[in-house]
């Protein structure tokens, strides 16, 4: 995949996210908002995966759909950061730890080998 396909993808992942924000009736999230919640959530799974970005190729591209979530789960937490528990008119939020991203969208990333 060359450079200009992979500008192609992040849009079409932006525009993903823009869909579920707007679905959620979410209206505090800015277009620069989106853009830099999924270039975080590309930094977290390379950093989970321990891969290397390079300008040409600055994530793996079958994480794309899982990167995307994850932009999503940080968004929803806007005004929430790090919340514990919270309950309020019948609604109860518990974040599974403190990080920006829940463990259980986290896990599904296989961090690869190192060879010696």
């Amino acid at each position: 995949m060359n450079e200009e396909n992979y500008q192609k993808l992040l849009a079409k992942m932006q525009d993903s996210l823009r869909r579920k924000v707007e679905a959620r009736n979410i209206k505090y999230a800015s277009e620069e908002d989106l853009k830099d919640e999924i270039y975080e959530a590309i930094e977290a799974v390379n950093e989970r995966r321990r891969f290397e970005a390079t300008p040409s190729i600055p994530f793996e591209t079958q994480y794309s759909s899982l990167i995307v979530k994850l932009a999503l789960s940080s968004i929803t937490k806007y005004g929430a950061e790090g919340e514990k528990a919270h309950s309020e008119n019948g609604i109860s939020r518990t974040y599974d730890n403190a990080s920006e991203y829940p463990e259980s969208l986290l896990g599904r990333i296989v961090p690869l080998a190192k060879a010696r």
